[in-house]
């Protein structure tokens, strides 16, 4: 394994990163302006107080799904200067349960940061190492973060489930595999990750008992 390798290697195991998220995105041309917030330097203020009161309202969103939440570190852009200047490429992706990424694009949308939200609080729960040993497949973890965020907005509606559904992805790699070079297939992921979980929960099964089942039997379904 090369040396990159395995500083990327030993950042996930300390953050409990998916296998695919390398190592620590960077936050240039950001300022901290409340703690834990880090946004664009060109940010206005109008559009600085309209992402505090996103993230407000996705605490209360996941708090209220889940019974819980955990609060990580933001870096948000508003330009694709910030999001070509740090390298950010999805609308959001979320580091273990530490840090999440927003791009200019997924700044512009509420149901962005409660995704994201979603993710960080159930990797919170999960036991050292979890992360790296499939405690939540990633179909879990997605499907359960659209029902939630209503994000992506196409596969949170119940009528996707009615069509055929491509096989799920069985860990983030093949994720992010299956979802291409721009995100042409990741659309159908979500869709069928969304499905599976909708299925767990017409089992009797329901969001708020992810967390404790996470933190008591170490994994889920």
């Amino acid at each position: 394994m090369r040396r990159n390798g395995l500083v990327a290697f030993a950042l996930g195991i300390m953050l409990s990163l998916p296998a695919v998220a390398g190592v620590l995105p960077k936050r240039e041309g950001m300022a901290e302006v409340s703690p834990g917030l880090w946004v664009d330097l060109a940010a206005k203020p109008e559009t600085i107080a309209r992402i505090r009161r996103d993230i407000s309202g996705a605490e209360r969103s996941v708090a209220k799904a889940l019974g819980g939440i955990m609060r990580p570190e933001w870096r948000v852009c508003t330009t694709r200067a910030c999001d070509r200047r740090n390298g950010y490429g999805p609308r959001g992706m979320t580091y273990g349960y530490s840090i999440v990424t927003i791009t200019s694009q997924g700044a512009r949308s509420a149901g962005v940061f409660s995704h994201e939200l979603t993710h960080v609080t159930l990797h919170a729960a999960i036991p050292p190492l979890g992360m790296l040993t499939g405690a939540l497949p990633i179909w879990m973890d997605e499907g359960a973060a659209v029902l939630i965020s209503g994000e992506p907005v196409q596969a949170a509606d119940p009528a996707a489930c009615k069509g055929r559904q491509v096989p799920l992805p069985r860990n983030h790699r093949e994720f992010s595999r299956r979802s291409g070079v721009k995100g042409e297939g990741a659309l159908a992921l979500y869709v069928a990750s969304t499905c599976a979980v909708r299925g767990w929960l017409a089992q009797g099964n329901t969001l708020r008992d992810m967390l404790p089942q996470l933190q008591q039997k170490g994994r889920l379904p």
